[in-house]
């Protein structure tokens, strides 16, 4: 998960980050206790985190997160539509676990 993680700071260096089972939001990569994490949310910002936490999925924030899921060695990512960007975070996750992903997109 932290690898995959990593990869998405490269395009998104300001990244904000949840706990997608506890709801525990953390502002910094450091912050965050990886060995716990099977589900995570990574938002492009803080900014962003804020507004997905005020409204929900709205389409003024699409593709300004990524959730991620691990599951007996396996990292999925959840994706509102591929785009050039989000191809690239997908494209740097695959790189850096080394092995393809499984990608979802949510319409």
């Amino acid at each position: 998960m932290e690898v995959a993680v990593r990869a998405i700071r490269q395009h998104w260096p300001q990244a904000a980050f949840e706990n997608g089972l506890t709801g525990d939001r953390y502002d910094q990569f450091w912050e965050v206790p990886f060995a716990e994490i099977e589900e995570i949310f990574v938002y492009r910002d803080a900014k962003a985190a804020d507004a997905w936490e005020e409204h929900g999925a709205i389409p003024e924030l699409s593709n300004t997160m990524v959730h991620l899921l691990a599951d007996d060695g396996t990292i999925t990512a959840v994706i509102d539509e591929r785009d050039a960007n989000t191809e690239q975070i997908l494209e740097a996750i695959a790189s850096g676990l080394g092995d393809p992903i499984l990608c979802l997109e949510v319409a």
